[in-house]
C-alpha cells in the first residue's frame, strides 16, 4: 500500500475574507479563486492561488485570527524579497540563511497571520544531520 502525500492546503482564520483575497491579491500576487457566502449560516469562505501555492479562509473561528504561519518554498527566495519590498507589507525579523537550511523572510499578512517564504539551501541535508536537537 502506497501512502503518497500529494498536496497539503493551509486554511487561515481571518476577520474579513473579502479584504484578505484583496490583500493577497494586490499585495503578494496571488490570483483569486473565488470568495463564497452560504446564506444559511453567512459564513464566508475564499480562495487564492499562485503558482501551485493554494491559501485558504475562513471567517468562523475568529477567536483564532492571526495564529497561523505558513512555510511556502520558492524557487528563488531572493527574486520573491525583491518583488514584495515596495507593496507597503510588515516584514518580520531579517532575510538570512538559516541552521534548518532554508533562506527566507517572513512576512504579517493583513490579519497577521506570517508567511515564511523561503528556500531550500544546497547544503540542506548536511545542515541537517548536523543539527544539535
Amino acid at each position: 500500500m502506497q501512502n503518497n502525500f500529494l498536496n497539503a492546503t493551509v486554511i487561515f482564520p481571518v476577520k474579513n475574507v473579502k479584504e484578505t483575497v484583496k490583500f493577497y491579491n494586490e499585495k503578494l500576487g496571488f490570483e483569486i479563486n473565488g470568495v463564497w457566502e452560504n446564506p444559511i449560516d453567512n459564513s464566508v469562505y475564499g480562495s487564492v492561488k499562485r503558482d501551485n501555492i493554494y491559501i485558504e479562509f475562513g471567517e468562523n473561528r475568529k477567536e483564532f485570527v492571526g495564529s497561523g504561519t505558513c512555510l511556502i518554498l520558492v524557487e528563488n527566495a531572493n527574486d520573491i524579497y525583491e518583488e514584495l519590498q515596495n507593496k507597503n507589507i510588515e516584514f518580520i525579523g531579517d532575510f538570512a540563511n538559516r541552521d534548518y537550511g532554508n533562506r527566507d523572510f517572513r512576512i504579517k499578512d493583513n490579519n497577521g497571520n506570517t508567511l515564511i517564504i523561503g528556500e531550500s539551501l544546497k547544503n540542506k541535508e548536511e545542515l541537517l544531520k548536523n543539527s544539535k536537537i
